[in-house]
């Protein structure tokens, strides 16, 4: 009964964040298309609103946060549609190259 009275609101800076973090943890090595971002901000407006109308677009602005803020493109074109801007995205901060685990003596397995 509350829950109805309370109007749902969305924050585009933490859905950016939520969005991105479950993106990156679902694709393995972080690197993934907008579409996945999409995606994901749908679902997380679903979840946010519980079955509410949203406001057209609002999942477009969720996508564009998180790919400005916490994005990085690193698109290597390979057909027509990796040619356009924006294609495949990847976070930010990734190193180039993923790291072994460390042995369990505390060395690593060469």
């Amino acid at each position: 009964m509350i829950r109805a009275r309370v109007a749902a609101v969305v924050d585009v800076a933490l859905a950016a964040v939520d969005v991105t973090a479950t993106v990156f943890v679902m694709n393995d090595g972080g690197r993934f298309h907008r579409r996945h971002l999409l995606a994901e901000a749908r679902r997380h407006l679903a979840l946010v609103l519980r079955g509410r109308r949203r406001d057209p677009g609002l999942d477009d602005q969720i996508v564009a946060a998180a790919i400005s803020t916490h994005c990085l493109d690193i698109t290597e074109p390979k057909t027509i549609r990796g040619l356009e801007a924006g294609y495949r995205w990847s976070l930010s901060d990734l190193p180039a190259r993923r790291r072994r685990p460390p042995h369990r003596d505390g060395g690593t397995r060469g």
